[in-house]
């Protein structure tokens, strides 16, 4: 384990430069607000590599207890996949990633799997041994091992430390001019080359609904109305394996073919949403109808729930409904088989894994983004 353990060792030293000159002194990122999302993605890694100066200067894994490893280092690709997604609307405030800090960033990636490959190769035997964990310190200098022992250490601390910051950072309230959404906020939007009346009718009724958006599986209403007529909806999404998520909703105020407001929430407790309220947008323009969408939801779990939603479900949500914006617009538009493509699950993921590498929209396509320019419509979440 000498050679992964020089290569983390490099990858920690240039890491810890790269955070401290590019992201806290030059671009300070966790000053800010547009920048959030990224800090928590850094936060993360902070947490994975901590493990990783931690094991390799002193244990050893064997036999089905290698598996753990497999599972850090998926875990390692797939935050510094997020990490280079993120940073393209995070540092638009400032033209991009520095070139200083992309060079660093390509210097970091080769060293990586130079790295992987090379812990691969040298545990890779120790499979067929009995499952579990020895003491086999590299045969490397020990004031070398203490160094990384120390920088385990030190960003186990740091991880704390941020992850408190960003907690605090999130919950900070903020006085939200109307016509401002706040970062959280999910906003997609798309223009739909059809009449109003159609959109307003495949949005509106709950079985042409879950025809277009791949995020539910049925919705229905109940017979229970309020005050104002508006009747109680049951959502149900089906994860497979037997597993199904049970959510509500209802509708606050319908403007026809001009507004629609709601809240939603879920009782459920494998649904990590709360609670939420949203507004849908309809207007009619020459060439159809501009369709938005602006909704937010407080998570569950408290510390664990937020870090999990900022993390994997909000963006998995955020793009789940672009698909499904995406799916109404083709249908809309004459294609009668877009609703059977856009329930396909494994079509959605693919989506979801080219996006996440970067692929934009096309020109004419649905799109999301956390920083979208204001809607003109104020959506608030209660306590």
């Amino acid at each position: 384990m000498h050679v992964p353990f020089y290569l983390l060792l490099a990858i920690g030293l240039l890491g810890t430069f790269d955070v401290l000159y590019f992201h806290l002194w030059r671009g300070r990122l966790q000053e800010r607000p547009e920048c959030q999302r990224e800090v928590l993605w850094h936060t993360a890694r902070h947490l994975i590599y901590a493990l990783q100066f931690l094991w390799v200067p002193h244990v050893r894994f064997q036999g089905w207890a290698l598996g753990l490893l497999g599972v850090l280092y998926a875990a390692d690709i797939f935050v510094a996949l997020a990490d280079v997604w993120e940073e393209r609307d995070s540092r638009a405030f400032q033209g991009g990633v520095p070139r200083g800090e992309y060079f660093m960033h390509v210097v970091l990636s080769v060293l990586v799997g130079l790295y992987l490959m090379a812990t691969f190769q040298a545990v890779w035997s120790d499979w067929l041994l009995p499952t579990g964990l020895r003491v086999d310190p590299p045969a490397v200098p020990v004031a070398l091992r203490t160094l990384m022992t120390v920088m385990g250490v030190t960003a186990l601390v740091v991880f704390v430390k941020d992850l408190a910051r960003w907690l605090a950072f999130r919950r900070r309230p903020v006085a939200t001019p109307l016509g401002q959404q706040s970062l959280q906020r999910i906003v997609v939007e798309v223009l739909i080359p059809a009449p109003v009346e159609v959109v307003w009718e495949r949005t509106q009724d709950p079985e042409l609904h879950t025809a277009w958006d791949v995020r539910f599986t049925s919705i229905r209403y109940l017979p229970e109305a309020d005050e104002r007529g508006f009747h109680l909806m049951d959502y149900r999404t089906r994860l497979g394996f037997g597993l199904e998520i049970v959510g509500w909703g209802r509708y606050l105020a319908n403007t026809p073919h001009v507004r629609s407001t709601f809240e939603f929430g879920s009782e459920d407790w494998r649904s990590l949403i709360l609670r939420g309220r949203g507004v849908w947008l309809y207007e009619r323009r020459p060439q159809g109808t501009f369709f938005k969408t602006v909704f937010d939801y407080r998570a569950r779990y408290g510390v664990v729930g937020e870090v999990l939603d900022a993390l994997l479900f909000r963006p998995v949500m955020r793009l789940g409904t672009e698909w499904g914006f995406e799916t109404l617009r083709q249908w809309c538009a004459g294609d009668e088989l877009a609703p059977a493509r856009g329930r396909s699950r494994w079509r959605f993921g693919l989506f979801v894994l080219a996006r996440l590498l970067g692929r934009t929209p096309a020109p004419d396509a649905a799109r999301s983004s956390p920083t979208s320019k204001p809607c003109g419509e104020l959506v608030e979440v209660s306590s």
